[in-house]
């Protein structure tokens, strides 16, 4: 068997797992989906009383509902890895799992991505569906949305150009959907090395609260666009962005050319994440080798 076909063995078990374990505990689904109905209505309520009729930063109440709705799912579904891994470091399971024969690493990102993909789907539909009972419309970016007229290709070059227009509408639904599965990626692999660093200190949730405070602010309650300029100019230099600003923003007003620029941005960061897990990692398991296991 080929070393590519083991791999993609090992990761699909991994998926399996992860998967079984989530669907095996099917009443947490309700309280998730309950918590984050309840973070939407509120905010929605807030936005309404200072938005009113009126935008800010090109956002109207409409858009800033859509936009936390979609902001929303990588703190509910794709943003409590770090919890499970570091309870595993501590407990001492991970010196049982390196003894196992496969990539430590790609099979913890396996499992998780595995066990967070109902609630992905799920919240991604529960947001759609509160999303139009409180704004009475899909998103602006979708909105004008219509069937592709490639019937109109045999009309000459402007029926052509139309086809292609109707056609690069309807891609654009895929957008949010590989935006949110690379926000999960990045996600995943910052939360890992923040939890590692579990191998050198007995305490580390001090680490994640930061990131997830920040996180929390920089692209998940509020847009980029309204912070001051010069916060801007830092932040889209950081991977903060690239987890719930994002998807949110593609979904809330998407646009090729910056929905292409953010897509590029997160893939650029799930490299770094995934670089900085193994270097945290490799460096770590060191450590346990060098104490005797």
């Amino acid at each position: 068997m080929s070393t590519l076909r083991m791999r993609l063995r090992a990761a699909g078990a991994a998926a399996a797992i992860g998967l079984k374990d989530k669907l095996a505990y099917r009443i947490n689904f309700g309280g998730t989906m309950l918590t984050y109905a309840l973070f939407v209505f509120v905010f929605s309520r807030i936005w309404a009383s200072s938005l009113g009729d009126s935008s800010i930063a090109g956002y109207n109440y409409s858009m800033m509902v859509w936009y936390f709705i979609v902001a929303e799912i990588p703190l509910f579904a794709l943003g409590r890895f770090f919890w499970t891994l570091s309870r595993d470091m501590k407990s001492g399971q991970v010196a049982y799992q390196l003894s196992r024969p496969y990539d430590f690493v790609a099979y913890q990102f396996w499992e998780r991505i595995g066990s967070a993909l109902p609630d992905l789907l799920i919240l991604m539909l529960e947001g759609l569906l509160i999303g139009l009972l409180l704004t009475g419309g899909f998103p602006p970016a979708l909105a004008a949305v219509g069937p592709p007229d490639i019937a109109a290709a045999s009309t000459g070059l402007a029926g052509t150009a139309a086809a292609a227009t109707g056609v690069a509408a309807w891609l654009r639904l895929l957008f949010v959907p590989l935006s949110l599965l690379l926000s999960g990626i990045v996600n995943f692999y910052l939360q890992f090395a923040l939890s590692m660093t579990a191998f050198w200190l007995e305490e580390n949730e001090a680490f994640f609260w930061i990131f997830q405070k920040i996180a929390l602010v920089v692209g998940t309650l509020l847009p980029i666009e309204f912070l001051p300029e010069a916060a801007q100019r830092i932040v889209v230099w950081t991977p903060f962005p690239y987890i719930a600003y994002a998807p949110a923003r593609i979904m809330t007003a998407f646009e090729l050319s910056g929905a292409l620029r953010l897509i590029a941005g997160q893939l650029l960061w799930a490299v770094i994440g995934l670089a900085l897990a193994r270097l945290v990692f490799r460096a770590g398991s060191r450590k346990i080798a060098v104490n005797g296991g």
